[in-house]
């Protein structure tokens, strides 16, 4: 009886200390601060990592490598307000116009000479603005790493011929305050996987490719090689998603973006890529269909895009310019009279679903075909699209193939009418407006196509 009164107080603190820990785990759960519920994404349970300011990811499991700190990022575990609920700042017409810097196709020419670089990019918008268009979808991350000043990700080699070189200024901020002052809307576009830019010929896919201070440089296991020659983040992977969010925060925490945009790479279209082991991780457990699983990964990274420009940024909006067919109605009641590549079972991106959720601010079909092509009718598509995105909230703009006009394989881009019919066809539809791939042609006025949107434009 001694020994007991001698421990009681030892007794009594343990007594406490237990309590303390049963009410922390309830309020825990309950109010969903520690761990998500067991119904939640597989690879949202594990995700809790979000780098900000660090160009090393950490060993699964570690600290960082290094002193490099590591920002907490968790998951939502429903998806945000639908549009409706947000007013992002969209013009009321679209007339947009890709600025395209992988491989230097539009930017820059002037490889490692900052002040030509910066006379390029104010001729871009002095075109942009001289073809009576209104906004700037500009290419900031084409191949992992940036066109602008990142604590994550790589100079681009496309500014001075050689990765991680300062090229002596920082390229989103000046043609965002350029934009700007031309009353231009600045999209900031975004490849979110692809890491290298190989071939079949001449494959890039291994991380002998990836620039030393990569924050993929050891980290093989966040990256698959796919059949087309490149390297990828592979969408399957948390930490792989969460260093996708982390560039994207970075973007809209310190640049005055009007919008972030991605275009239509998810999952390689090549389908010659491993994601097995991966699969086999997060997929199988959750007892999903390899097909599904991955549609399953490429959605949560919309929701999560969507969610944080809502919190970090709410009046930009969130867009995305995928392949223009969702399904072939050989394939699904749900789709398109048309015949060709389809985004939902070749890249795993189920867009249609992303319209009807409200995932979205705006899409972007890219409609590269002439009205009347078969299998893929430009006319027949774009019905499609004008009756999903009606009363979604999602604003439907059309990406048009103004880099076709003067080719010879197709005898209807022999003059800009082609776009001209599609334009109206847009307008009869009550779609919200355009967006042009070819900024090339549109600067050489090629077959008058300059020409011809100041005249429809031209206000």
């Amino acid at each position: 009886m001694g020994i007991v009164k001698r421990q009681l107080p030892w007794i009594i603190i343990f007594i406490f200390a237990l309590a303390a820990i049963i009410f922390i785990i309830f309020y825990g759960k309950s109010n969903r601060v520690f761990w998500v519920d067991d119904d939640t994404d597989a690879w949202a349970q594990a995700s809790e990592v979000f780098f900000g300011g660090s160009t090393v990811l950490p060993e699964e499991g570690s600290a960082a490598k290094g002193s490099a700190p590591i920002v907490s990022y968790t998951l939502p575990l429903a998806p945000p307000d639908p549009p409706s609920s947000i007013t992002p700042l969209l013009p009321e017409k679209m007339r947009g116009v890709w600025i395209a810097t992988v491989v230097n196709i539009d930017f820059p020419k002037a490889i490692g000479e900052a002040e030509k670089q910066k006379e390029e990019l104010t001729a871009i918008l002095d075109t942009v603005c001289n073809s009576s268009l209104n906004t700037v979808f500009f290419q900031v991350r084409p191949s992992g790493d940036a066109l602008y000043h990142s604590q994550i990700f790589p100079w681009s080699q496309f500014l001075t011929g050689s990765a991680s070189l300062d090229p002596g200024y920082d390229p989103l901020a000046f043609i965002i305050e350029e934009a700007h002052n031309r009353n231009l809307a600045l999209h900031a576009w975004v490849n979110p996987y692809r890491l290298t830019m190989g071939s079949k010929d001449e494959p890039q896919n291994s991380h002998d490719f990836l620039p030393k201070d990569s924050p993929l440089k050891e980290r093989a296991d966040l990256t698959f090689a796919a059949g087309d020659g490149r390297l990828y983040l592979n969408p399957g992977e948390p930490q792989a998603q969460a260093l996708v969010l982390a560039g994207i925060r970075e973007i809209l925490e310190n640049y005055e973006v009007d919008g972030i945009h991605l275009d239509d790479y998810f999952y390689p279209s090549n389908p010659n890529y491993d994601d097995s082991a991966t699969y086999a991780k997060y997929g199988q457990p959750a007892q999903l269909a390899l097909g599904d699983w991955r549609r399953k990964n490429t959605q949560s990274l919309i929701i999560e895009i969507q969610a944080l420009v809502r919190q970090v940024r709410p009046d930009a909006a969130f867009g995305v310019s995928p392949s223009g067919i969702w399904q072939n109605s050989k394939n699904s009641p749900l789709g398109s009279d048309s015949n060709g590549f389809e985004s939902y079972s070749q890249i795993y991106a189920d867009t249609r679903q992303w319209v009807k959720e409200g995932l979205l601010d705006y899409i972007v079909p890219q409609l590269y075909w002439p009205i009347g092509k078969e299998g893929s009718d430009y006319a027949k598509l774009a019905r499609w699209w004008a009756d999903v995105c009606r009363d979604t909230g999602v604003r439907l703009y059309i990406g048009h193939g103004a880099y076709r006009l003067g080719s010879s394989d197709e005898a209807a881009w022999s003059t800009a009418a082609e776009i001209e019919r599609q334009i109206s066809l847009n307008e009869e539809l009550g779609i919200s407006g355009s967006v042009f791939y070819g900024y090339r042609q549109i600067k050489e006025n090629t077959l008058g196509v300059r020409d011809l949107l100041r005249e429809l434009y031209g206000e």
